[in-house]
């Protein structure tokens, strides 16, 4: 099914986005998948798996766009049935479960979130870094205390 609002061509099992901003700063993206009628499923942590009516609810007034896909009718069908089949449900997590793990899993059966994976990677290359700075910290007090001798 295709709907038009606007200049928005929505199709079934849309993947939506909503840039979020934290004092009007972009933070993070927030994810909905669409389904058959227009409505808009999102997992929050606040309502758990919900549906929005419109997409205007989805956006809050918010920038907001659509992932581009390939994906079949059959595939889109599947995944707005996914998106269906958790309606009511609350099983909110951020680092497991969010609305992108939620997005993606409707999409493509499979749940993941670059967020998590971009946030995760800055802070183990920053522990890295850390522990590098501290190591060659150390070696050089051993080196120095050795050349002491």
């Amino acid at each position: 099914m295709i709907l038009l609002i606007g200049n928005i061509i929505l199709v079934i099992g849309d993947t939506h986005v909503a840039q979020c901003a934290i004092l009007g700063w972009p933070a993070f993206r927030h994810f909905g998948t669409e389904i058959a009628d227009g409505a808009i499923i999102e997992n929050t942590l606040r309502y758990g798996y919900r549906r929005l009516d419109s997409h205007a609810d989805f956006a809050r007034g918010r920038k907001t766009w659509i992932v581009l896909s390939n994906a079949t009718a059959e595939e889109r069908t599947e995944a707005a049935r996914r998106a269906e089949s958790k309606i009511g449900q609350h099983a909110y997590n951020l680092l497991w479960n969010n609305c992108e793990h939620f997005a993606s899993w409707c999409a493509t059966g499979i749940a993941v979130s670059q967020q998590v994976i971009e946030v995760a990677r800055r802070v183990l290359g920053a522990a890295f870094m850390l522990a590098g700075a501290f190591l060659a910290w150390a070696g050089l007090v051993v080196l120095s205390a050795a050349l002491e001798d």
